[in-house]
């Protein structure tokens, strides 16, 4: 999903064809997303891109579509990057996403803050990698 119609050409073109009917591309902003169940959400670097007054009900969405054993994988921007208070995206605190992964396992949770580029030139990059299981339900015993 993006909301750029060249995003969703750009990846067409990279997958395979015999792959192609496995995957849905959505063209529209992810604000008000509304998904299915789902064993993977793969957000790479679009959810810091979110509105943040509406990133606490896009990430209830994606908590919501996750299965029990299924995964989120994804970046967040972090609160010390350099685009915090200059655009209207959503940056996080380690704890912050910390509180998004409750209840999950949280199988990667890798920082990272260096200068780097940005398509605008220098930049410095404050974000984490994230990789968080739902759990499956505890069988109760008998």
């Amino acid at each position: 999903m993006d909301e750029q119609e060249e995003a969703a050409r750009f990846l067409s073109r990279r997958v395979p064809p015999r792959l192609r009917s496995r995957l849905t591309i959505l063209v529209a902003p992810m604000e008000g997303l509304s998904l299915p169940a789902a064993d993977l959400v793969y957000a790479s670097f679009s959810l810091p891109f979110c509105d943040p007054r509406c990133f606490p009900e896009l990430w209830a969405t994606i908590r919501s579509s996750v299965q029990p054993g299924g995964h989120f994988a994804g970046q967040l921007f972090g609160d010390r990057d350099e685009w915090r208070g200059q655009r209207p995206f959503s940056f996080h605190t380690r704890r912050q996403i910390t509180q998004l992964g409750r209840n999950w396992k949280v199988e990667m949770l890798r920082e990272t803050d260096e200068r780097g580029h940005s398509f605008e030139g220098p930049k410095r990059w404050h974000f984490f990698d994230l990789i968080f299981e739902r759990p499956r339900a505890r069988r109760v015993g008998r």
